[in-house]
């Protein structure tokens, strides 16, 4: 089962982009990141992974990322 969804993220304001190289840069097993800055400290992203499962082990994982203060699950579909 394929896994999308969008995710927003919330990150701290010093940050100055580098929470967004690191959240499109983290290896993930199962799972793909691109993500996008909307504002000065929100960050877009769209995640594809094998399964549920292993997109909530990314999202736990992202969560953890220096910088992201929190995480909204905006959409997510299965196929």
């Amino acid at each position: 089962m394929l896994v999308r969804a969008y995710v927003l993220f919330e990150v701290e304001s010093a940050s100055d982009g580098t929470t967004l190289e690191r959240l499109t840069h983290h290896s993930l097993g199962g799972c793909k990141v691109l993500a996008s800055e909307v504002y000065p400290r929100e960050i877009i992203a769209h995640l594809e992974a094998d399964g549920l499962e292993n997109f909530n082990t990314a999202l736990a994982e992202l969560l953890g990322v220096a910088g992201v203060r929190r995480a909204t699950t905006l959409r997510i579909t299965t196929t």
